[in-house]
């Protein structure tokens, strides 16, 4: 005799087993709507930004070298980075002669100075192999990036430097 699972019809004669159809959930009261809670952090952090004050021309000193390599002074292009009184930056030569103070003329002779340095043509007297850019702590994150694009844009930078403090 082979047995069969009851069905709903089966089931409708049979008073002793109640044939429960519906299917209702329960509302769970450990539900939270956190929609207010994301409202006050908005608001907290529209406040925070507007009533924060960003300070542009704040230095930022930079740490001691901990590791790195020494490079030779003897065969690398050097720009110089240094701070003028104010907010006006001056961007010298290896011998101290500066560039222009324009923006775009000064890209010009940054990138003239770079090409002449890796052929090795006037004002240098052999082909240069490693570009270091040496900057005073006062000097602008922005100002020292501003070079390095310029050379960047030059040519193929062999190896670029940042000359930074040596630890003691």
């Amino acid at each position: 005799m082979t047995q069969h699972a009851p069905n709903a019809t089966d089931m409708a004669g049979d008073e002793s087993q109640p044939l429960q159809l519906s299917s209702k959930r329960k509302v769970g009261d450990a539900e939270i709507d956190i929609t207010p809670m994301i409202d006050c952090v908005f608001l907290l952090l529209i406040f925070f930004l507007v009533a924060s004050k960003m300070d542009e021309s704040a230095t930022v000193p930079l740490p001691p070298a901990r590791h790195g390599v020494e490079v030779a002074q003897e065969n690398a292009i050097i720009v110089i980075i240094r701070k003028l009184e104010g907010e006006e930056v001056q961007v010298l030569r290896r011998d101290g002669r500066p560039f222009s103070n324009d923006l775009a003329s000064r890209e010009t002779e940054i990138g003239e100075y770079v090409e002449a340095g890796l052929a090795g043509t006037e004002p240098f007297d052999h082909p240069m192999d490693t570009i270091i850019i040496k900057a005073q702590g006062e000097v602008k994150a922005g100002e020292v990036a501003q070079v390095a694009e310029a050379i960047g844009k030059a040519t193929e930078i062999p190896e670029l430097n940042y000359a930074v403090l040596q630890e003691q």
